[in-house]
């Protein structure tokens, strides 16, 4: 009997865990931005967004592949009459049908939403006189302008007509997006040295670290859907995206980390917030340089192949 108790608690139904998603997100904004850490009701919005966080987590994988089937079956009139309304606009069909032009998109999107986060960093960074704002502005330029660099290589290679010349483009593409990569890791080390050892921070008002968990979130889902959407595509362009996306994902991770140790750690003092930046930095700034190294000796091994 407890044993089925506990099945069904961690494994509800899929519209119970999405009821819970987003039941818990305003709740949680509530009681950060309102609410007192000692009130009943930011107590309840914890539990509810720890669980709501622990069974999606649990059932994601289940649920991406039940809401596939959802969207590509026809059990759902809805979905059926909304996948012939996109496919009466030629845009909207070639979303549909053309995997390659949905990695597109994703490049633009991704693109779009990190110059607004940069430009979002550096006016707070003016706003609050910070040092590590301004930091973090400028990284995430550097970071949008090879996303740019990519996008327009993923263009290039569509108006080319020869193969050869095309996959000599990709790896030559994916072999600087590495070494890009590798230099904007000596960025992230050093930020995360200033982190550390200066002990700096966001100071920023609650509301505004929630704004930041959103980013996060958010890029964490971006690189999740590259991950899975490039998988299988065969072209090295998007696979270098997919690898940019995981490291700003990491590194928006680790930002986010700072601003939640200065913002809702005030009672622990400056060693334990010293601590974790300096393993959580130490750790992104690794596996990036360890991603980017793997991408510089891939991509050139490959352009060596095809022009021998």
């Amino acid at each position: 009997m407890t044993g089925k108790l506990l099945k069904k608690l961690i494994r509800p139904p899929y519209r119970v865990i999405i009821i819970l998603d987003l039941a818990a997100i305003p709740f949680v904004v509530i009681a950060l931005g309102v609410l007192t850490e000692t009130n009943p009701v930011s107590y309840a919005a914890y539990l509810l967004s720890a669980y709501a966080l622990t069974v999606t987590v649990i059932n994601f994988r289940d649920m991406i592949r039940y809401a596939k089937k959802l969207v590509k079956g026809d059990d759902l009139k809805i979905v059926v009459g909304f996948r012939r309304l996109m496919h009466k606009n030629k845009y909207t069909a070639r979303w549909l049908d053309d995997r390659a032009f949905r990695a597109e998109v994703s490049l633009y999107t991704g693109l779009a939403v990190n110059l607004f986060y940069a430009a979002f960093k550096t006016v707070t960074g003016y706003m609050y006189s910070s040092v590590w704002l301004y930091s973090l502005g400028a990284y995430y330029f550097v970071f949008g302008a090879i996303r740019f660099v990519l996008m327009r290589n993923v263009r290039k290679n569509y108006r080319e007509s020869d193969e050869h010349s095309k996959k000599i483009r990709e790896c030559r593409t994916y072999r600087n997006c590495g070494i890009l990569m590798f230099l904007m890791n000596a960025v992230m080390a050093g930020l995360a040295a200033q982190m550390v050892i200066m002990n700096e921070g966001d100071t920023l008002p609650k509301i505004v670290v929630i704004m930041s968990a959103a980013y996060t979130f958010y890029y964490f889902i971006l690189a999740v859907y590259n991950m899975v959407s490039f998988r299988k595509a065969d072209n090295m362009i998007l696979s270098a995206a997919k690898n940019l996306t995981f490291a700003g994902a990491l590194m928006s991770m680790y930002s986010l980390q700072t601003a939640m140790l200065t913002a809702f750690n005030e009672n622990n003092g400056t060693d334990y917030r010293q601590l974790m930046n300096g393993i959580t930095g130490a750790g992104v700034t690794l596996i990036v340089l360890l991603v980017s190294v793997i991408m510089i000796i891939k991509g050139s091994a490959r352009m060596r192949k095809l022009q021998n």
